[in-house]
This record gives C-alpha cells, sequence and structure tokens, in this order.
C-alpha cells in the first residue's frame, strides 16, 4: 500500500499540471539581492596594519529561486550560505556554515536607511549580554558595494561595525 502512495504521488508531481505549478521566481521579491550575484574581489580591514583579502562568489540556482554564496579566505577560512525567499512567510532566509563547525541562521530584511539586512537571532556573547547581529550591504553600485556585520547588545537600538567588507567585481 505504502508502495502505491508512493508511486501515484510521484505520478502527480511528474505531471504537466503539478510541473506548471513549479515556483516561478522572476518576481520583483525574488531580485532583491540580485546586485550579490557574481564574482567578488574582497578586502577588509585585518588588524591594525594589514588588510585581508578573499573572494565570494554568488550565484542563483533551482530556476533562480535559490542565492548559492561560496567565501573564500586565503588564510583558511572558508563558508557558504544557502539564501531564499520562503513562499510561506514571504520572507528571506539564510543559512550560513562555515570550515569552523559554524551553522548561523537568518531572516532577512531592511534596514532603518533602506540597506538590505540579513538579522539573526539573539544569543548571549561571551560577555553575558544578549546581542543581536545582522549584515548590511550598502554603497551599492553595479560594480562594488560595502558589507557590514554588525552588532548590537542594546536590542538593535545602535549597531557596532563588527566586519566592514569591500567587494569589488571581478
Amino acid at each position: 500500500m505504502r508502495l502505491l502512495l508512493l508511486l501515484s504521488s510521484l505520478l502527480v508531481l511528474a505531471s504537466p499540471a503539478a510541473q506548471a505549478q513549479t515556483a516561478s521566481c522572476d518576481t520583483d521579491a525574488h531580485a532583491r539581492y540580485d546586485f550579490w550575484v557574481g564574482t567578488w574581489d574582497l578586502t577588509w580591514q585585518a588588524g591594525p596594519d594589514s588588510t585581508g583579502h578573499g573572494t565570494n562568489t554568488i550565484t542563483k540556482s533551482y530556476n533562480g529561486c535559490v542565492i548559492e554564496e561560496r567565501f573564500v579566505d586565503p588564510g583558511g577560512f572558508e563558508g557558504m550560505s544557502v539564501s531564499t525567499l520562503d513562499r510561506r512567510s514571504g520572507q528571506w532566509m539564510q543559512t550560513w556554515t562555515d570550515n569552523q563547525a559554524s551553522v548561523l541562521r537568518f531572516t532577512g530584511g531592511t534596514a532603518e536607511d533602506g540597506a538590505p539586512t540579513f538579522m539573526g537571532a539573539p544569543f548571549a556573547n561571551p560577555q553575558g549580554q544578549e546581542q543581536v547581529n545582522r549584515m548590511t550591504w550598502r554603497n551599492i553600485t553595479a560594480e562594488s558595494f560595502d558589507w557590514h556585520w554588525q552588532g548590537s547588545t542594546d536590542g538593535g537600538e545602535t549597531w557596532n561595525d563588527l566586519w566592514v567588507i569591500h567587494y569589488a567585481r571581478r
């Protein structure tokens, strides 16, 4: 009986009617982060007298519904994210993971100044304070932008830059 149900489910999913219901991600909402798509050379302040360098390759896949990120710091840090506009909630969602066994989840939105933003869930920082992290993209042009990793310990009233990366299109 289970096999029959599974087969009938697969046939329904493969039918032309089901295929016509495949998500169309050619909308303005799905294009919110299209500026990010491309191959980028990255620079950031790594210390008082040093500059960090890396690359980030951002692609769209699965009928334009998913944004995939591949970040590489030649110093050894690497990570990737998957972002999509969740059809049920209407919110952008991102999951990040890296070679340090981190898994971070974010919800997309807009900062108070209109900048595209992904916001993380509150957590207890090493000082025992409740902290919220977010990333924002600013100074966006066709060839460059600045990405800000920010933290707030006052519920989002004020934000401090923790890491700022300048992106230049390769």
